[in-house]
């Protein structure tokens, strides 16, 4: 399937990085949830690029003590990221989010391809709310 969502790059990078780290735990969705003490579909929504659902700052924290993390910056990239908010162009796999999802070299298995990044003021945004055309999710292929 391809989408094409309007994110926060910071989100999405820390959306990506959080499901990483709770499969290297070797956690699924529903045990990292039952330790937080959460919904069942609360993880699968925060980890799903369809939904706008995001992990906010305390639950960042939360998560991090969950998968017994030593430091906040796992979740964060090296270097500041460019953009503030972008358009994706995504194509993603149908992969049981249930599953471990560890391929042969212990590495996670990637869930989707990045394949278009393009960079949207917040104005442009407000523009699109304005005109209400703006999605944060569009459906481009099945």
């Amino acid at each position: 399937m391809i989408i094409e969502i309007i994110t926060s790059e910071l989100d999405f990078y820390i959306t990506e990085k959080i499901r990483e780290l709770r499969i290297k735990a070797g956690l699924d969705q529903v045990a990292l949830a039952q330790k937080l003490g959460v919904s069942e579909g609360y993880i699968g929504n925060i980890e799903n690029p369809k939904h706008t659902a995001k992990a906010n700052i305390r639950m960042l924290a939360r998560i991090a003590n969950a998968l017994e993390l030593k430091s906040y910056i796992d979740f964060f990239p090296d270097e500041i990221m460019t953009n503030d908010m972008v358009r994706l162009k995504i194509e993603l796999f149908d992969i049981n989010s249930r599953s471990q999802n560890i391929d042969e070299n212990g590495e996670v298995i990637k869930r989707l391809i990045e394949l278009k990044k393009t960079s949207i003021s917040i104005e442009e945004i407000e523009q699109l709310k304005a005109n209400k055309t703006y999605k944060y999710c569009t459906i481009i292929e099945k």
